[in-house]
């Protein structure tokens, strides 16, 4: 087979997988022959439900990896185990030529491939059921909002935690192969498909459509504060109710379906991580953890363990209203700080802390809004985003011994996104 009819292959949903003999399928990269049923055979209208449906599969397992990566590489969790192929997460050191970060699938706490798999899996449906007709595909638009919606998502979370990305796609049996492109390129683009995603729901209607219009607004706010345009990140954070949640459900079904963090991160007294320094000792109900008196053999590092997932079936929050209360937080400390000042003691009302009591100048009240999202969305994704977003510093230090033996790397959030890897450099015939 060859790479091009494979790559195609390979962006149908994981939902599939019963279908296709001999295919790791969040390896959008993988050059290797496999053998498989040719994609085409199983893009017809009344396989939409199950190519969405897919898609939704193979964006949940990349979110739940997303997660952990993130933590990882940020503050909330730290490694604890002795494998030296995890270490440049929490070291701080990942470079392009590793796998780990590039090819690993998301049940291996692989980023790049996982993403890019759910990115072009959900284009490449979306592509069909543009082709396809409400009389051959019931709820046919409905189907278009919501894998334009996960399309987007993958695509923000590309554009955050990468320095630069490559947006290629697939149409039946032709690779369109992509240009790098910037953080900031990728966020547009993102933005764009919300766009598409908000337009089509709401022409839909409907309480599916309304969750599904709500999930995109959040994820165009989220965008939009990453751009650093607080005045559209506020209109769309407003439109988003309070008590809104987008939750990434999880099952013991298959390892796929399983709440990666509680994998990482709960399973048993002897984890793969332990929850980071900053987090241990918050005494913030938002915040659950344990110490479980132990320390790992080997590096010696201290057990504790996340409570807040306590197995592999609970959820993980992708967005909700809480996460646009902070944003509309952040876009009034300068034009209406009393506003401001009202959402962050909500929210510190939720962690046991009191009314807040420090400056209301814009600077102080960021910091105070940068710590609310710290604790309130503790492992949800959004704490790695906030470290490079913010330019925020954090520990340990660049140069600090690790637990190994080796040196943390950069610890400015200005240094840390991660680096396009060889893999779509070697692979991508328009970036030789």
């Amino acid at each position: 087979m060859t790479r091009r009819s494979m790559l195609t292959a390979l962006a149908i949903p994981a939902a599939l997988v019963a279908l296709v003999a001999g295919c790791d399928l969040n390896r959008v990269l993988e050059v290797a022959p496999a053998n498989l049923v040719p994609a085409v055979d199983l893009e017809q209208p009344q396989n939409a439900p199950l190519l969405v449906n897919g898609v939704a599969g193979d964006f949940d397992c990349a979110f739940n990896a997303f997660v952990v990566v993130g933590g990882l590489i940020g503050e909330e969790l730290e490694d604890a185990l002795q494998t030296a192929a995890r270490w440049p997460y929490d070291q701080r050191n990942v470079t392009p030529d590793q796998n780990f970060y590039s090819t690993n699938n998301c049940t291996s706490l692989g980023i790049y491939a996982p993403l890019q798999g759910a990115r072009v899996g959900a284009n490449n449906v979306r592509r069909l059921l543009n082709t396809w007709t409400d009389a051959q595909v019931p709820n046919r638009q409905l189907h278009i909002a919501r894998v334009a919606a996960y399309e987007a998502w993958a695509q923000l979370f590309l554009g955050e935690s990468f320095c630069e990305t490559v947006f290629s796609t697939i149409e039946a049996d032709t690779v369109r192969y992509a240009t790098r492109i910037t953080k900031a390129q990728a966020i547009d683009s993102a933005i764009s498909t919300f766009s598409l995603a908000i337009t089509t729901a709401t022409a839909v209607g409907g309480t599916a459509a309304d969750s599904i219009r709500f999930f995109s607004l959040a994820g165009r706010a989220r965008a939009y504060q990453d751009k650093g345009d607080l005045t559209n990140a506020r209109v769309d954070a407003v439109a988003v109710p309070a008590a809104f949640v987008w939750n990434v459900t999880a099952s013991g079904a298959s390892t796929r379906r399983q709440n990666r963090v509680f994998q990482e991160n709960g399973v048993n007294n002897s984890p793969n991580s332990t929850v980071g320094a900053r987090y241990r000792t918050l005494n913030d109900p938002r915040v659950p953890v344990a110490n479980l008196n132990r320390v790992s053999s080997g590096t010696n590092v201290p057990f504790w363990q996340q409570r807040k997932y306590t197995s592999v079936a609970a959820p993980i929050p992708l967005t909700s209203g809480q996460e646009m209360q902070l944003i509309i937080a952040e876009a009034d400390r300068t034009s209406n700080s009393a506003n401001t000042i009202s959402i962050i003691n909500t929210f510190r009302a939720a962690g046991n802390q009191g009314t807040y009591t420090g400056a209301t100048d814009p600077a102080s009240l960021l910091n105070e809004i940068i710590d609310q999202r710290r604790r309130a969305l503790f492992l949800t994704g959004t704490h790695f985003p906030d470290i490079i977003r913010y330019n925020l510093t954090i520990s340990p230090a660049q140069g600090a011994a690790t637990p190994w033996g080796q040196t943390y790397g950069p610890a400015t959030g200005s240094a840390l996104c991660l680096p396009l890897p060889n893999v779509e450099k070697d692979n991508n015939p328009v970036l030789r």
